[in-house]
């Protein structure tokens, strides 16, 4: 595919913050409004029954380090250090015809959502003003399109990348109920995430609370619906599991065992028989330093990570994973799975098997490898027989091998089987692990820009419905709501042509305010319904912009100013009444009348303050804003005299009139 302007190509960034750095991925696809939905070809006819076709070159990809999160403390240069040189980047590849309407998405993950709340909404804040007064690139939305997302997420992006690349979701037939796609297993160093579609939809049926509904569009507009269950399993991460393993080895110690805290750990010598014989590491715990010596025993690894699984944990419901979580039966003479990451780092870098898994030989390396003394693996490693991977990756990789093959046929039950005898489908076997599928990186990033690209398509009567419906659980417990594949329009503002209109309307609206100050009688014409279509304006973008919570906080006090003077003349008498002034002639306005004070009304004279509230039914915020209601003097040509009278009863004391008189 060439880089030429095209007039119909459409592109798309997606940034994935992770916790050592943020890859930028840029795409590129057609327009689907540019599709002749009248076309009768075979080929045509596939494509408008497809989602858009979304492409890369291998080039398109540029990374940044630390990560995200490592601004921390620094948040103001956040956007200027960090995301402003990727998008530098894709300013190179993109043309500038297309800058301004390639949407950005920046999507953190594991590190920012280790971060505590107030340093990762400074973060966000500072990309969003960055991205919107220092850039030319399409944001709609900062809340949708600049976020941290949770493992779910991610792993649902993922599952609609290995479908996507794979193939699924084309030729849809929207009569047809039943569409195989693949499971997605994915291992990181933190967590370990399952999404898949289950095929015996008495399972979905069954465990419909738990799963979550992901929604496409074909060109056509046909709607794709895809009901896939996916869970995240944090701490259960190839390294986070090590750790716990470590600890685990730690805390049978005698040590930890006694009444007595004086024990001398920092002599301790441990023996892990998931580390080759020969080698040692150390161990940081609760502050104290072990020493860990390898015994390479792959029987006893493989026994002594079963309990990491917490396969006892209680499930309130079966089919039963592990630590906990049920889920849906896996069929798998029809459920497929495909694992990346971890699943495919170890089988591939290490003993050469990443594709299509075949347990008794992957079962057989990992043997050989566990029981092989550590200075021929470092002898291997300096030949390259393990792809370069440095030596502290290869000391923990007989553990990591065994966690893979326990997670597998203890967490997720698949089959100890051969891959000949896998599958009634031959060409899909029971699990496969995979870096790329066709070429093409096996990356949760387009995911989520498929569900952008299939979301601009118009035709049809579900354009807003596409994206992820999490499940009922989900809703119930979290408090998720349903992440929308195309930002809404309604919200759009681009750059510089967004702060300029910005501040014209703030131009305006002080302009208005002033003038309508000054004649106070202009506030009859105002239209109420005006100024709550510019205050929600204000409050929907004061998130990102401090300065409209000052023009908010304007705006409600007009508002109640306004509402106070209409109120007010629709009858002079029921103020006055209220106000504790009783008139000689009501007809004759202020020229007769008798000011009287009762004893609930001490404190409220004609110079008094009223304070009154302003709830913002969004949030928590609570601001009180304070009203003066000075009457003003007297009028000089009264024909009567206005006087203070003795303490009368008011409306607040009809309370004491109601009471037995033996009681008052």
């Amino acid at each position: 595919m060439s880089n030429t302007d095209e007039i119909d190509d459409c592109y798309g960034i997606v940034i994935d913050a992770g916790s050592s750095g943020s890859r930028i991925h840029i795409y590129k696809w057609k327009d689907p409004s540019s599709f002749d939905q009248s076309s009768k070809g075979k080929e045509e006819q596939d494509l408008l029954h497809s989602v858009p076709q979304i492409y890369q070159e291998k080039d398109w990809t540029y990374k940044v380090t630390p990560g995200l999160s490592s601004y921390e403390y620094n948040t103001k240069k956040s956007f200027s250090e960090h995301i402003n040189p990727l998008l530098t980047f894709a300013k190179d590849i993109i043309p500038a015809s297309k800058i301004k309407n390639t949407p950005v998405f920046i999507q953190a993950t594991a590190g920012m959502r280790l971060l505590p709340e107030k340093k990762r909404e400074q973060i966000l804040e500072n990309i969003c003003t960055g991205l919107t007064q220092g850039s030319d690139f399409l944001i709609r939305d900062c809340a949708s399109q600049i976020q941290v997302i949770d493992g779910e997420t991610e792993g649902l992006y993922g599952w609609i990348t290995l479908n996507y690349l794979s193939g699924m979701f084309n030729k849809y037939n929207s009569t047809n109920k039943s569409h195989f796609t693949l499971g997605f297993l994915d291992m990181g160093g933190a967590s370990t995430q399952i999404a898949f579609a289950p095929s015996d939809q008495k399972e979905v049926s069954k465990h419909s609370e738990d799963i979550a509904t992901v929604y496409l569009k074909s060109i056509n507009g046909d709607l794709q619906e895809w009901n896939v269950f996916v869970s995240t399993w944090l701490g259960f991460g190839a390294n986070q599991a090590r750790n716990r393993y470590f600890a685990q080895l730690i805390n049978v110690l005698p040590e930890n065992t006694n009444k007595y805290d004086d024990d001398d750990f920092e002599t301790r010598i441990l023996s892990d028989p998931c580390m080759p014989k020969g080698s040692t590491t150390i161990y940081n715990f609760k502050e104290h330093d072990f020493t860990i010596e390898g015994s390479g025993d792959y029987e006893k690894c493989t026994k002594m990570i079963y309990p990491l699984l917490l396969t006892n944990m209680p499930c309130i419901d079966e089919p039963c994973l592990f630590n906990g979580v049920h889920a849906p039966q896996i069929d798998f003479k029809n459920d497929k799975l495909v694992g990346t990451s971890e699943f495919w780092y170890t089988a591939n870098d290490i003993f050469k098997l990443g594709g299509t898994y075949n347990f008794k030989e992957y079962n057989q390396k990992v043997k050989e490898f566990c029981n092989t003394d550590w200075e021929t693996i470092k002898r291997n490693g300096e030949q390259g027989l393990y792809n370069n991977i440095p030596e502290s990756f290869l000391i923990a990789s007989c553990f990591k091998a065994n966690w893979i093959l326990n997670v597998l046929h203890e967490g997720f039950s698949l089959p100890r089987i051969d891959a000949e005898s896998s599958s009634e489908n031959s060409e899909f076997p029971l699990f496969k692990s995979a870096a790329n599928v066709n070429g093409i990186e096996l990356s949760w990033t387009l995911g989520r820009i498929l569900l952008y690209a299939s979301g601009s398509i118009l035709v049809g009567n579900d354009s807003g419905k596409v994206g992820i419906e999490p499940s009922s659980i989900r809703v119930l417990n979290e408090g998720k709501k349903f992440l929308s594949g195309y930002i809404s329009r309604t919200t759009m503002h681009n750059s510089h042509s967004y702060f300029f209109k910005i501040i014209a309307i703030i131009f305006l609206l002080l302009v208005m305010l002033l003038t309508l100050f000054r004649k106070s009688q202009s506030f009859k014409g105002l239209s109420h319904s005006s100024l709550n279509k510019v205050d929600s304006f204000v409050t929907n973008h004061r998130l990102y912009y401090p300065s409209f919570a000052t023009i908010h906080q304007f705006i409600s006090k007009v508002k109640m100013r306004i509402a106070r003077n209409r109120y007010t003349k629709l009858d002079d008498r029921m103020v006055m009444l209220e106000e504790g002034i009783i008139s000689n002639d009501l007809e004759e306005g202020d020229s007769g009348t008798l000011r009287m004070k009762s004893k609930s009304m001490f404190e409220l004279g004609p110079n008094r303050n009223i304070e009154t509230a302003r709830y913002n039914t969004g949030g928590a915020n609570f601001s009180r804003t304070t009203v003066s209601t000075r009457s003003g003097p007297p009028s000089s040509s009264s024909s009567h005299t206005n006087r203070v009278s003795q303490p009368m009863f008011s409306m607040t004391d009809f309370s004491e009139l109601s009471k037995p008189s033996g009681s008052r």
